[in-house]
């Protein structure tokens, strides 16, 4: 029954009622009475109801493909601070780099490394592998004001960026946001250039003009001057007027405008405190939050994927978003498992990368057929109830695409954990051919 149906029974049941009434007087009195006060209570209760019920149903509601994530690589130099949707990860990334010479020489005598610079390794994962085996010295150049300082440099795996996943995960779940896994290729290929030692003893004051470096044999897969990007950009907000107490005389509501931002993007708050619900409603984010003070909110926008035709990237943006059928949506709503090869291909295949990589088989083994060329993207979340090495093998079989030969078992890796989110009672690796 509708609400206007529901408010036309009541409305009929008190015409019944006063037809009923034989005295003129005490008829005028309760019908006074009922359109005075029983009418007007009962439709506010009314609209209170349906109100309680839309904010259950905005609670409940989850639209999964508004919490997409874009990951790339862009030159320094072309890089558009206005850029509609791309930020960089790092936001120290876009700021001149200063040296210390005075810090430089310390650290180095005290027997640590002073990084230089940061660097994209474009080679397979395998070959990287190697490459961080050997942990190779490698030649450079300091050139000051007093003169050149030769030095000894080393490639470093770059794990700060890894760092940002793994925050941005915690951040999905205070916000109840589900969880998937994030498409970053390139940030595994980021290695740190760092000084381990240098010859002579430069001048502490000294300003270093210039930085140069012989990678060798490995000049072929560095590229320097690259910012990883991605569609998230992190928000200072104020909150709109009090928090308003809840019920459980604990939490409090807390109201954030996002007219100037805009209702198409997704938000994410971040808050020291207990958050117990985050719902953005058009324009508004309401907030329940232990924080019973107004206050500046720290709020990560994640910018609709919506790309200009005008947009051209010399690296790829990887996406981690797949489109969904009718009936994934519906076996997702009731929490249906896939079950099938046919099943495990389809959802596979919906992340359309088949450019990278195609989808072929699985099977199940007791171990992992050579060695391993997949890893997890998600080494953050812990399994404490499932032993690895006592668990069967779920081994994906992919064949090569025929774009970006150094990127496809990263990309085989971004699959395979994906489908490990599906499949915990197995470990899950690839195999590319």
């Amino acid at each position: 029954m509708t609400r206007t149906d529901s408010v036309e029974a009541v409305k009929e049941m008190i015409q019944n009622e006063i037809q009923s009434i034989d005295a003129l007087t005490e008829r005028t009195v309760f019908k006074e009475l009922m359109e005075g006060v029983f009418l007007n209570l009962y439709e506010t209760n009314l609209q209170m109801y349906e109100a309680l019920e839309r904010r259950v149903q905005d609670e409940l509601g989850y639209d999964q493909s508004r919490y997409r994530v874009k990951t790339g690589v862009i030159e320094r130099a072309y890089y558009d601070e206005s850029h509609h949707f791309l930020s960089p990860i790092e936001e120290t990334d876009l700021e001149e780099k200063h040296y210390d010479m005075g810090e430089l020489i310390q650290t180095v005598k005290d027997g640590g490394t002073y990084p230089l610079m940061k660097v994209l390794l474009c080679c397979d994962y395998l070959e990287l592998q190697k490459l961080w085996e050997k942990n190779p010295v490698l030649q450079g150049v300091l050139r000051t004001e007093g003169g050149e300082w030769a030095v000894e440099v080393q490639l470093q795996r770059n794990t700060a960026y890894l760092k940002k996943i793994e925050e941005l995960y915690h951040l999905f779940i205070k916000n109840g946001v589900p969880w998937q896994t994030v498409n970053a290729p390139y940030l595994y290929k980021m290695a740190d250039v760092v000084v381990t030692k240098i010859q002579g003893e430069p001048d502490k004051t000294e300003k270093l003009q210039e930085v140069s470096i012989q990678f060798g044999e490995y000049s072929r897969i560095v590229q320097k001057e690259l910012v990883p990007v991605w569609n998230i950009q992190k928000l200072v907000l104020d909150g709109i007027g009090f928090p308003t107490p809840c019920e459980d005389h604990v939490s409090y509501e807390h109201n954030i405008s996002l007219h100037e931002y805009g209702s198409e993007h997704s938000y994410l708050a971040e808050d020291s405190q207990n958050i117990q619900s985050v719902i953005q409603t058009k324009d508004r984010l309401r907030i329940i939050s232990a924080a019973g003070e107004a206050k500046k909110w720290e709020i990560y926008m994640l910018r609709s994927l919506k790309e200009h035709r005008i947009d051209r990237f010399t690296y790829p943006l990887m996406p981690n978003g797949r489109a969904e059928s009718f009936a994934e949506k519906y076996q997702r709503k009731w929490n249906q498992n896939i079950r099938t090869r046919t099943e495990l291909a389809h959802f596979i295949r919906g992340f359309g990368l088949e450019e990278y990589v195609c989808y072929q088989d699985c099977e199940i083994k007791e171990r992992f057929p050579g060695v391993r060329e997949t890893y997890s993207m998600n080494p953050f979340i812990e399994d404490e109830v499932r032993v690895s090495s006592a668990q069967m093998k779920l081994v994906l079989h992919f064949r090569k695409g025929v774009k970006e030969p150094w990127l496809q078992r990263d990309i085989l890796s971004f699959l395979t954990s994906e489908v490990q989110r599906i499949y915990p009672e197995y470990e899950c690796g690839g195999v590319l051919s």
